[in-house]
């Protein structure tokens, strides 16, 4: 299980409109690779005005081959969104998910 992560710095130029996020670009990244092996899609708000990214999605899907396909197939048209509801650029990282015992 790989899980992508898409931060959205905290700037003082930031400028991000959260309803859109949350009512049009979420529902898109579901429908859009819901089909192609998304897993899960959870999104993580800032509640501190001082902290380093504003929000925060996490993409679950079974590989990273898995998360490329997908990509390859709509990233442009998400990719697009983006000027909608931002104007930065998000930071994207991959990662493994680890699971640990409690």
């Amino acid at each position: 299980m790989i899980d992508v992560m898409v931060a959205y710095p905290n700037t003082d130029t930031l400028s991000f409109d959260d309803d859109y996020y949350l009512e049009k670009h979420a529902p898109l990244v579901n429908s859009l690779l819901e089909k192609r092996g998304l897993r899960y899609l959870r999104v993580h708000r800032q509640i501190d005005p001082q902290a380093p990214y504003h929000l925060v999605a996490h993409l679950g899907f079974e590989s990273a081959q898995r998360f490329e396909a997908a990509f390859a197939e709509v990233g442009d048209q998400l990719l697009a969104d983006i000027a909608n509801f931002t104007n930065m650029e998000p930071v994207l990282q991959v990662n493994d998910v680890v699971d640990t015992p409690i």
